[in-house]
């Protein structure tokens, strides 16, 4: 199963229209927060599922449908879909997310805030961050992720510039 994996677009209708253009087929969409409504854009253009979560920036636009965090079950896999700024603290340590997913039993945690792509092992538990299509930071370029999950085999990811 692949899955598109995207976060931090902030309203850029542009950033989403490169993640298209750039992306491979795909079953799903996950969209990390901020904001949550570019989620609605998504599916609205691919008329594909795309599941999201607010982000801290979500709430500065007014209410919105997206809940702060997300369960999924995808090919046997247990994975955690939150944006993270309520998780890192101010730090924005990744290392805390580990720490959160091993305490909530999940295998994988994907995650946005930091705008830096991401993915690591910490505490036995998988860390992606996919980066920002929009607005890039510490040096990352902009763009997006890929999730290859297969039951019994190890996840997979490839990252994409936009």
């Amino acid at each position: 199963m692949k899955i598109g994996i995207l976060s931090d677009t902030h309203g850029s209708l542009a950033a989403i229209r490169k993640v298209l253009a750039a992306a491979p087929p795909v079953e799903c969409w996950i969209h990390c927060g901020d904001f949550a409504t570019d989620a609605n854009t998504l599916h609205d253009i691919t008329g594909q599922t795309v599941y999201s979560v607010c982000g801290n920036c979500d709430a500065m636009r007014g209410p919105v449908e997206a809940k702060p965090d997300c369960y999924l079950r995808l090919e046997g896999f247990k994975v955690w879909v939150t944006h993270g700024h309520q998780y890192m603290g101010e730090t924005r340590k990744t290392d805390e997310l580990g720490w959160w997913g091993q305490s909530l039993e999940q295998d994988i945690v994907i995650f946005g805030h930091t705008h830096v792509p991401l993915f690591s092992q910490v505490y036995g538990i998988w860390l992606l961050n996919p980066g920002s299509p929009a607005r890039p930071r510490e040096g990352s370029k902009a763009g997006f992720a890929v999730l290859t999950l297969n039951e019994g085999q190890m996840p997979a990811v490839e990252f994409f510039e936009v």
